[in-house]
């Protein structure tokens, strides 16, 4: 009769190693993703957790910058970026900042 320890530890050895196999390609992946420039409509939405549908969505109102070709929807990364990061939520202290512009500039 085999050691149940042994047992136990050969299945471990098996996932262990399963996980540093997925671990791997998921590191290779996100850097394909990492150096792409144009993305498909699937590696957007991995790349930046979005739903398709919100993609969808917004492509269809002509919100978020793409191109088609055919059926297929393309991406720009440098454009994604630009999209994503002009609408800034300011801070506290950038409010405070401006307030202190502004009194100052009605005050001459």
């Amino acid at each position: 009769m085999e050691n149940p320890f042994e047992i136990i530890i050969e299945k471990l050895m098996t996932i262990e190693m399963k996980l540093n196999t997925m671990e791997s390609r998921l590191n290779s992946n996100s850097q394909y993703l990492i150096d792409t420039e144009v993305m498909s409509l699937n590696q957007l939405c991995e790349y930046y957790e979005f739903t398709k549908s919100f993609v969808y969505k917004k492509t269809s109102t002509r919100e978020i910058p793409h191109y088609k070709k055919g059926k297929k929807l393309f991406f720009k990364k440098v454009e994604i970026e630009t999209w994503l990061f002009k609408n800034k939520v300011k801070t506290m202290e950038d409010l405070q900042r401006e307030a202190t512009k502004y009194s100052i500039q009605k005050r001459k």
